[in-house]
C-alpha cells in the first residue's frame, strides 16, 4: 500500500468517530443529565487513558514487526507478537485490578456525586475496570497490524471502536433509560468485540504454542517503558496545565483557554496520520541516507500542510466560535487562538522527529526530554498565567511545544549522523 493511502486511512480512522461524537453527545447530555453524563465522560477518559497500561508495547510491536517482516523469519515474528500480547494481557489485568480496587470504591467521593447516584457511579466504574483488559490487548494487536502495514484493517477497527463508543451508550439509554451501569456494560462489550475482530485479523500470525524467548520480551519492554513515559507525561502537559491556569486566573476564565486548545488539538490527527503510516516503513530502512531523505521530505510536507490548515483555523475561529458559543466569547479568544496556532505548527512538526526516534529504537531520548520539560513547563505556566492571565498560559504552552520541536529535531539529526 502507498504512503498516501495509508495516511488517508489513518485520517478516516481518527476522523469518523468525531462525527459520531457530534451527533451522540447532545442526546446523551439531555437523556442522562449533567451528573450521569459527567460519569460517562470520565469512563470514556478512564478506559482510554488506561490504554497506556499496554506500557508502550503496541508502539514497540509496530517497530519490531516492521523491522523484521522482510527477513522472512515468520517464526520470529510470531514469537514477538505473542510476547507482546502476553505483556499487554498482564498489564491490562494489573490496570483492571487497580481501577476496581482503588478507583471504583472511592469514585463517588472523589467525583462529589450525589448520594442518590453514588452506588450507581461505583458500579459503573467497577464494570468499566474490566474494559481495560481488551483495551490493552487491542493496542498490542493494532501495533502488530500496523507493523505489517495493514492500515486498512487497523483503521476499520479504530473507526468502528470510536463510533460504537458513542452509539452504544445512545442505544442503551434508549432501551434501558438513564442506567449508567448498563451503559458501562455496553462500553466494555464494545471493547471485547473490537479485540475479537483484531484477533481474527491476525489469526495467521497466532498459534496455540507458547514458546517464547527472553530475547523476544526484552526489546518490547526496553522500547515500551520509554514510550509509556512519554505517553504519561505528554498528556499531563497538554491537559494538566488547565489546573494550574484555573488556580492562577480562576475557573470562570478557563474556558477561554481550554475550548480553543481542545479544538485546535484535534488538528493534530493530520500529522499523526502521516507519521503513523511512516513508522513501520522507517523501521525497515537501514541506510541512514535514505532515512534522512524520508525525514526531510515529510517534515517539509507537514510544515507546509499544517501552515495552510492553521492559518485557515485562525481566520475561521471568529465566525465559528461566534455561532457555536457567542460573539463576545469569540472576540476574547482570538488572541489565544493565534498564539496556540503558532505553537501547534511546531507541535505538528515535532511528530516527525519523534517518529524517527521511535523508528530507530531510541524512544528514550524523547521520554527523557519530556521528563526534563515537565517541571520547567509547570513553572512557566504558573508564572506567566499569574502575570499575564490566559494569554500568558497560551504563551507558556506554545513556548513549550516550540522547545519540544527543537530538542527532538536536534536528537533526530544527531541520530542520523
Amino acid at each position: 500500500m502507498s504512503l498516501k493511502n495509508d495516511t488517508v486511512y489513518n485520517l478516516l480512522g481518527n476522523g469518523i468517530p468525531l462525527l459520531a461524537a457530534a451527533g451522540a453527545i447532545p442526546y446523551l447530555l439531555t437523556a442522562l443529565g449533567n451528573e450521569k453524563f459527567g460519569i460517562l465522560a470520565l469512563i470514556w477518559s478512564l478506559i482510554g487513558y488506561f490504554g497506556l497500561f499496554d506500557f508502550g508495547v503496541g508502539r514497540a510491536l509496530t517497530y519490531e514487526v516492521g523491522r523484521r517482516k522482510d527477513s522472512g523469519n515468520r517464526e520470529a515474528i510470531k514469537r514477538i507478537i505473542k510476547a507482546g500480547l502476553l505483556l499487554t494481557l498482564l498489564t491490562g489485568i494489573f490496570g483492571s485490578i487497580l481501577v476496581y480496587c482503588v478507583i471504583a470504591p472511592y469514585s463517588a467521593t472523589w467525583l462529589k456525586v450525589s448520594l442518590a447516584e453514588g452506588s450507581a457511579a461505583q458500579a459503573a466504574f467497577e464494570i468499566a475496570a474490566f474494559g481495560i483488559i481488551p483495551t490493552t490487548l487491542t493496542s498490542g494487536l493494532r501495533g502488530a497490524l500496523e507493523g505489517f502495514k495493514r492500515f486498512v484493517e487497523s483503521n476499520i477497527n479504530r473507526a468502528l471502536l470510536g463510533t460504537l463508543m458513542f452509539l452504544v451508550p445512545m442505544i442503551v439509554v434508549m432501551g434501558y433509560g438513564a442506567n449508567i451501569a448498563a451503559v458501562a456494560i455496553g462500553l466494555v462489550g464494545v471493547r471485547f468485540f473490537i479485540c475479537g475482530i483484531a484477533i481474527f485479523q491476525l489469526r495467521k500470525n497466532l498459534d496455540g504454542s507458547f514458546k517464547l524467548l527472553s530475547t523476544d520480551i526484552k526489546p518490547l519492554l526496553n522500547f515500551g517503558v520509554w514510550v509509556t513515559i512519554s505517553g504519561l507525561v505528554g498528556p499531563l502537559m497538554v491537559y494538566g496545565d488547565r489546573f494550574f491556569v484555573s488556580a492562577a486566573v480562576g475557573a470562570e476564565a478557563l474556558p477561554l483557554y481550554a475550548i480553543p486548545q481542545e479544538g485546535l488539538q484535534r488538528l493534530l490527527i493530520i500529522p499523526a496520520a502521516l507519521t503513523a503510516a511512516l513508522l513501520p516503513r522507517m523501521a525497515a530502512v537501514i541506510d541512514k541516507v535514505e532515512l534522512q531523505k524520508i525525514y526531510n521530505e515529510n517534515i517539509r510536507r507537514i510544515a507546509i500542510a499544517m501552515l495552510f490548515v492553521l492559518v485557515a483555523a485562525s481566520f475561521l475561529a471568529l465566525p465559528i466560535l461566534s455561532v457555536w458559543i457567542s460573539k463576545e466569547f469569540a472576540e476574547k479568544t482570538i488572541p489565544i487562538v493565534i498564539i496556540l496556532c503558532v505553537g501547534l505548527w511546531f507541535n505538528s512538526m515535532a511528530q516527525m522527529p519523534m517518529t524517527l526516534l521511535h523508528s530507530i529504537g531510541k524512544p528514550k531520548l524523547a521520554a527523557v526530554s519530556h521528563l526534563i520539560e515537565l517541571p520547567l513547563y509547570v513553572a512557566a505556566i504558573m508564572f506567566l498565567s499569574k502575570e499575564f492571565g490566559i494569554i500568558g498560559a497560551a504563551a507558556a504552552w506554545s513556548l513549550r511545544v516550540v522547545l519540544d520541536f527543537f530538542v527532538f529535531n536536534y536528537f533526530a539529526k544527531m541520530s542520523l549522523k
